[in-house]
Order: C-alpha cells, then structure tokens, then sequence
C-alpha cells in the first residue's frame, strides 16, 4: 500500500495492536485484515476506491469495509482485506435545525456527538440504542439499529432524511425523498445516477408480486436489501436512501447523513407487568401498546438475577421483578406529568381488567433502574464468571410478530432445553424483538458446529412464526448464509441484481448479504471462551 499511501492525506495503519484490534467487533467472529485505513475526506475515500477497483480489475483481491465504533455483533465491519474507519475524520457534526427537526452528521460521527448538539435543544434522535455510548451513525444506518423508542419512532430507517453515498464509481451522490415527478426527471438523466435510477425502479416494477408476498410482516427487519421500503404507503414519494440503511457498507460509503429529530418528552410514568406464564404475554403488550407508549421492553429472571450481582442498588429499586418469569415494561410519556399519568392511568387499567398484576413506578431512579437492567442484559451475562463457558451473541437479533409471541418462546424454550444451555433474554418486546444469549463451551471439539446447528433451528422457528432473523445486527457473517431460508430463492436472487447494480467488482464489503460463506463463518468462530 506504499502507491495508496502517496496518494492519501488520511492515514494507513498496519501494526500488530492495530490488526488485532480491528480483527473484532462485538461478534463471535475473528478476522483478520490487510491493514486499515483512516480518510481524511471525500477525495481521499474516492481516491481509495478507485484504487480498489483497478487493483481488482489488475487481479488483485482487494476490498473495502467501512467501520466506526465497531458494536457490530453479527462480523459486519470484519474483513481479511481493508478496514475503512470513518470515525476519524468524517465526524463533522452541524447545528441541529429546530424548525426542520433534522441534524446533518458525517457518515463517522459518534452517537454520543449527536446527542452532545441536540440535547441542548431538547431534541434526540430516536433509534436510541443500548450501545449510544460507544456506537457510530454510520454502524447504525448500515445495520438500521434500532432501541428503546423504536417502538413509537421506529428504527434508523424511519428517522434517516437523506444520505450522501460514495459509490463503487468513485463519486458521491444524494439519496434524499422524490415525488413522482422528480423520480422520473432522474430516470431521464444520462448518467451513473440515472441508469440506477432507472434499473431500481424497473426491478420493482418487475418483481412487485414477489417483494410483496416475500418480505417479512414484522415492524423491524435488518435482513437482505429493503426493496418493498423504498416507495411511501401511498406511493407518492420514492426514497433511496432507504436502500442504504441497512445494507452494512455491500453499496457504498456513507459520507454524510441528514438525521430526523424528535423533541424530548417533558414527562414519563412507567408501569411494570410481570409475566409468569408466556400465553400471556402478546395480550399484555398488546394491551400496552393501544396507548402509545415511547418504550415498551422486557428482560427475564436470568438477567435480573444477575443484577442483583451487578447492579444490586438498581436490582432492589426494581423489585417488581424479584422472582418472576419475566417483566415487561412500559413508558408513557407527555408534555405534563398529569398527561402521561393518563396514559399510563388507561393502560393499568385495561391491563388489570385482564387479571394482570401492574406496578406503578414513582420515582426517576426506578425507572432508570428498569431501564439499566434491560439495557445492561448482555453486558453482565458476558461478564460474569462461567467456568468452560462464555456468552454468544449469534441468536440475539429475532423478531417475530407480537401475536404469536408467547408460543414463540415457548416453542424456542423446548430447542434451547436440548441444548442444556443457560441463557438471559431481553429485549424491545413492544416490536415483537428479543435478544437471546445463550452461554457455549467454545473450546469444545464441536462447539462451531452446534452454532451452526442451533442458528439454522432457532431461525426455521422463527420463520414459521412469519418473523425475521435480524432486526437490527444485520446478516453479517453470521446470517447472510440464512437468506435463502427466510426469503426464498428468487428473493436472494434480486438481492444479488442490487449488488451488481451498485458494486459490480464486488469490493463493497463483500460476503455481507449477498454470498454469505458458511465455510468462512465457520472457520472464523472464535474458539476459545476467554472473552477478546
């Protein structure tokens, strides 16, 4: 890389700390790349891509994958190429427009940024994940990351304006909203921009019958290339940039985003249902969601368990769920306390009208407890001391539609009993989403097979319940060989049409929705159970 080195004004790095550090994310995987580089701006990252393209029209194997904080837990920014880190220098972040509600970011800036400039202005941006402290904007539009709020604001795809995208061309361009009108004044365009334009629109047009009755009915998904989002519900407005968010860096490079914004709700209440047997639980959150809370979760007994070890303040100040099977938990929000009381007054109610036990939480600091135990599901189970065991992230992205989800789990609980596995699960219930973690022996001799096994299991339950096997992690490594089982054949086959599409010569994070590598996942597990 000593000729890209000439050319580039950002930096190349290949030393050892750096080759380990990046041979990671917050997967199971363990890959190692070339080496990793930093851009300093636009043209170095077009500078960098028409390298890649005439080293590979040249033979040479060479790609590119984008990266920013590195939360991926599906191996999303994990490559044997080149790492592209964008939170370096593409972290530019504008003053938040109060009468537009929107933030322009770079495609490298850190969640934690967003909030330092809207905060101040009583503004958020809603996706609002687990991981806001350490993860990037340009992780979450390309894994459409969701959170706590997603269930009244709807994951990253619903609060994305517009995107700038640097293509496999080596140019940038804007993927914004298009009325009818507009869309066709870029099909006519004599350009890269229109001849995609125009081939997107035909595939639609063409496939309308297979994308309709082959997407999944589920209120998030994260799964192959959202073709059946691109038009609005009345199919007035034509947005591609809907395209990118969620396709995990396969079509290009984000550069820059416009964020849609919400305003802080002065107000909340919280009530907590605890649910001792399953076939209560889609009454319970259904029963929850006709008053519109901002946030409606669950963890289970296993987690709260382990915050009694953990976080014991917070476990005591959450004792609703002391002893029971799992909690579910809803906020309800207002511009006064007496609105949100309301809210949350009509939901206990309807609720207690169906024989359920509701707590009333009082205070702040409970509410934040419930809220840490939720969010702090992963992190504690990864933490805690299993002899020969460690925890997983590879069945922690489901979600099936909330009408069938208490025979989901039930169903799901019988797989994981073969398995003799411990396991905590929590999750964004409202949306019909958990997040499984089971505990594996990884240096058993078999132990990259049975992940295998139990992946391929869990997710053909999950699509008989009309579910998806992402809802927001992505297909990475870890699920791109799955989606052929959850979309059919002629589905992928479309999915392989868009890659062609945008990334002819395959350097756009190859081997991520589109010809996953079950060989190559496989041979990349991680085979010990120290955590990295």
């Amino acid at each position: 890389m000593d000729q890209l080195q000439q050319l580039l004004r950002g930096e190349i790095e290949t030393n050892e700390e750096v080759l380990q550090k990046y041979s990671h994310d917050a997967s199971i995987f363990e890959v190692r790349p070339e080496g990793v580089v930093f851009p300093r701006d636009v043209e170095d990252l077009k500078t960098l891509v028409r390298y890649a393209t005439r080293k590979t029209l040249d033979g040479a194997k060479i790609s590119l994958t984008p990266r920013t904080g590195g939360t991926c837990m599906s191996g999303g920014p994990l490559t044997e190429s080149w790492v592209v880190d964008m939170s370096r220098h593409f972290n530019a972040v504008e003053e938040a427009n109060k009468e537009t509600m929107t933030i322009r970011v770079g495609g490298g800036t850190m969640h934690l940024q967003v909030e330092a400039a809207t905060h101040p202005h009583k503004l958020l941006f809603a996706p609002y994940t687990s991981s806001r402290d350490i993860c990037g904007i340009g992780g979450m539009i390309g894994n459409n990351a969701s959170g706590e709020k997603s269930v009244r604001f709807g994951p990253t795809s619903a609060n994305v304006e517009s995107l700038k995208v640097l293509l496999a061309d080596g140019e940038e361009y804007e993927f914004g909203p298009l009325t009818r009108e507009q869309l066709a004044a870029k099909c006519a365009e004599h350009s890269h921009e229109g001849n995609i334009y125009r081939e997107i629109v035909k595939l639609l047009e063409d496939n309308e019958y297979l994308i309709d009755r082959n997407h999944p009915r589920v209120k998030k998904n994260a799964a192959g290339y959202a073709l059946w989002e691109l038009w609005n519900e009345d199919k007035t407005i034509f947005n591609l940039s809907r395209l990118f968010v969620g396709s995990q860096g396969t079509l290009g490079f984000t550069t820059e985003a416009v964020l849609k914004l919400i305003p802080f709700a002065p107000a909340q209440r919280m009530i907590v249902v605890p649910i001792t047997d399953l076939s209560q639980l889609a009454e319970s959150v259904q029963t929850m969601l006709k008053f519109t809370p901002d946030t409606c979760e669950t963890f289970d007994s296993n987690t709260y368990d382990l915050a009694k070890i953990y976080h014991p303040e917070d476990a005591a100040r959450a004792n609703a769920a002391d002893g029971k099977h799992m909690i579910v938990f809803a906020i309800y929000a207002g511009e006064t306390q007496e609105e949100a009381d309301a809210k949350a007054t009509e939901a206990k109610t309807a609720l207690e009208a169906l024989s359920r036990e509701v707590t009333w939480i009082e205070t702040p600091e409970a509410v934040e407890s419930f809220l840490l135990i939720r969010r702090k599901s992963f992190k504690m189970l990864l933490d805690h001391p299993h002899p020969g065991e460690r925890a997983l992230a590879f069945l922690e992205d489901t979600i099936v539609p909330i009408d069938h989800y208490g025979e989901f789990l039930a169903a799901l609980e019988v797989i994981l009993g073969e398995y003799n596995m411990t396991y905590t699960y929590a999750g964004h219930i409202g949306d019909g989403s958990i997040r499984l973690v089971p505990l594996c022996n990884m240096e058993a001799p078999d132990a990259a097979d049975h992940i295998m096994e139990l992946s391929r299991r869990v997710y053909d339950l999950v699509f008989a319940f009309g579910g998806s096997m992402s809802v927001d992690h992505n297909d990475g490594l870890i699920r791109t060989m799955f989606l052929e089982r959850m979309y059919g054949k002629e589905m992928v086959a479309l999915f392989a049409q868009v890659k062609e599409l945008f990334d002819p010569l395959n350097i756009m994070n190859p081997g991520k929705k589109v010809e996953g590598d079950a060989a190559f996942a496989k041979a990349h597990i991680v085979k010990s159970n120290s955590h990295k």
